[in-house]
Formats: C-alpha cells, sequence, structure tokens
C-alpha cells in the first residue's frame, strides 16, 4: 500500500465515523476524539511500515494501539478500508487475519487462530468478507470464513465458515437467517 493507498483507506475509515468530506484537519481532531479512530490509524501507519520492513516502528505502532486504544491490532493483518470500530476496548485482531472493506467490529471481539487447526493453504486465522458486522463479544477463531454481508451475533463462538449474507448467533454459532435478512438490510 503506497502513501496514497493508506491515505485513502483512512478516508473511507473516516467516512464511516463522519459522513462527508474530512479533510486532514478533520482526520486529525476524529483521530484525538474517537479510540476506534485512532486504533485504525495507526494499524494503517503499522502496516505501511510492516510492508517497508521497518519492522520496529511498525511495532511502536502495534504497542500505542494496545496502550492508547486498549485493543489489539496485529500490523500484519490485512484489513480493508473503511473499517468502524465504536468501542476498542478488548478487541483483538490477530496478526494473519484477513478483513474486507466496510466491517464494523465491537468491543472484546477476537479474530484469531485456534491453534491445531490449519487450512489446506496453511492459514490459520480467519477471513472476513466485506460490509461483514461483528457483535459484542463475538469470537472468530481458526482459517474460517465469514461471508460479505454477514452478521455475527453478540458472543457468538464461530469456528466454522459463515455462508454470504447469513446471520450467525450462539455457541457453537448456527445459521438463523438467510439470504432474505440481508436484502432487507439493504433496502433500509
Amino acid at each position: 500500500m503506497n502513501p496514497h493507498g493508506m491515505l485513502a483507506a483512512l478516508r473511507q475509515d473516516y467516512k464511516r465515523y463522519r459522513p462527508g468530506r474530512g479533510g486532514i484537519v478533520a482526520l486529525f481532531i476524529l483521530f484525538l476524539r474517537h479510540a476506534g479512530f485512532r486504533a485504525t490509524a495507526l494499524y494503517r501507519a503499522g502496516n505501511w511500515f510492516r510492508k517497508r520492513r521497518l519492522s520496529i516502528v511498525a511495532g511502536l505502532c502495534e504497542r500505542l494501539i494496545r496502550h492508547l486504544c486498549l485493543c489489539e491490532i496485529g500490523s500484519q493483518a490485512e484489513i480493508g478500508p473503511g473499517l468502524m470500530i465504536p468501542h476498542t476496548i478488548g478487541l483483538v485482531i490477530g496478526r494473519s487475519t484477513v478483513i474486507g472493506s466496510h466491517c464494523d467490529l465491537r468491543q472484546n471481539t477476537t479474530l484469531g487462530a485456534n491453534y491445531g487447526k490449519e487450512a489446506p493453504d496453511g492459514r490459520t486465522q480467519p477471513i472476513l468478507g466485506d460490509n461483514v458486522s461483528v457483535g459484542a463479544g463475538a469470537v472468530i477463531i481458526g482459517p474460517v470464513r465469514v461471508g460479505s454481508n454477514a452478521v455475527v451475533g453478540a458472543n457468538a463462538v464461530v469456528t466454522h465458515d459463515v455462508p454470504d449474507g447469513a446471520t450467525v448467533a450462539g455457541v457453537p454459532a448456527r445459521v438463523i437467517r438467510g439470504r432474505l435478512h440481508t436484502q432487507l438490510r439493504q433496502d433500509d
């Protein structure tokens, strides 16, 4: 991701918090005022540094996220633009997690490895599609795929793939709604 790509992603993140046009001053003010945006901005910086083999600076960004935002986001994770984190406390995003664009992650959510489980391609952490909403306290572990436009309910434990447009809830998570729910949500 070049610096312009990083800034474009950051602008998309900004628009999730404050719809409309946001200049550099507005970005900075939101950075100071909102822990979710601050965590996202620090992640984007850390990811940019990591890709340039500046691991020490990337590690510093990870520590700032941990101490200033009370969550953990690995700088090696791949996160699309438009990330929304309303509340950061307890959020954990593993280093090899992949998250699509315009996703919502709430407090005490864990996206990480389920040690001992590995996909045929060697992946150990989840992949979330675009427009995924993850409820508070949800745990998505292992090499699972959560399809685009899916909803993961609060406190759900996801250990198997979730189809596009599905809503899952429970321990272990089970599909409680299918594609119809997604179409209704998009029509609102």
